[in-house]
């Protein structure tokens, strides 16, 4: 068989990590907690509903002092764990990621007082497959696959994106068929000589095409702006750009 980076959840198991996100913190104390909350607050709140500009959103800044009301559970997760502990309570100024799960009824409701509706929560959201060709420094060329290890760096921040949005995504193997998928994202990524990034990205959805590009960017960045892009486009929100 073709092995495939598929981030492809059945309908129970995608739900439950809609309403999950994570954030950076320093300790694991109330310094950072609050800010932590709010960050991951958003997340969820763009992911749920779809609608990526929720993110930046004034209105869902305004709801993080409620975001502990909403919670199902924390944890912590040490970022340094395979580094010795430099100072004496080991804990206090050391990264970690903060991980909450928020209540789906809570945060429901939440989208509904600001006029959002949960997108395609219960049921399968649409399969994604990314063609996306890469140009390194030097001119080198390669189209970004499930299984080369030449591309894992770019792979990763894919399918990190896709997680930050909560899209089912598929990468065509190497040496296999294209998987089944409901929509393609096309994208061409090129490195500039000011040591960053451009992203041109297009997708077909319901007959209309849409296109946007991104440039000056780590390609992290660039991932994210093909990914929350496609959230938009495919939940109805607007047109990517």
């Amino acid at each position: 068989t073709h092995a495939l980076a598929i981030l492809l959840l059945s309908a129970p198991a995608q739900a439950a990590g809609l309403y999950e996100a994570s954030a950076i913190t320093t300790g694991m104390d109330q310094r950072s907690r609050p800010a932590g909350l709010a960050a991951c607050l958003a997340q969820v709140m763009a992911k749920v509903s779809g609608n990526p500009a929720l993110l930046d959103d004034p209105r869902i800044a305004a709801l993080g002092p409620v975001a502990p009301g909403l919670l199902a559970g924390l944890a912590y997760l040490d970022r340094m764990s395979d580094e010795p502990k430099h100072d004496e309570q080991g804990t206090r100024d050391r990264p970690y990621d903060l991980i909450a799960r928020f209540e789906p009824p809570g945060i429901d409701a939440a989208l509904l007082g600001l006029g959002e509706i949960p997108w395609l929560v219960n049921r399968d959201r649409p399969n994604v497959l990314a063609d996306i060709t890469i140009a390194f420094r030097g001119g080198a060329a390669t189209t970004l696959r499930a299984d080369t290890d030449a591309d894992e760096r770019h792979r990763a921040a894919l399918l990190a994106a896709a997680d930050h949005f909560g899209i089912p995504l598929l990468l065509r193997a190497a040496d296999g068929p294209a998987p089944v998928a409901a929509v393609t994202l096309h994208g061409n990524m090129e490195w500039r000589d000011a040591a960053a990034w451009t992203g041109a990205w297009t997708l077909t959805w319901q007959g209309q095409r849409h296109a946007w590009t991104i440039s000056g960017v780590s390609f992290d960045e660039a991932y994210r702006s093909a990914i929350a892009g496609t959230a938009a486009v495919l939940s109805g929100h607007n047109a990517a750009k």
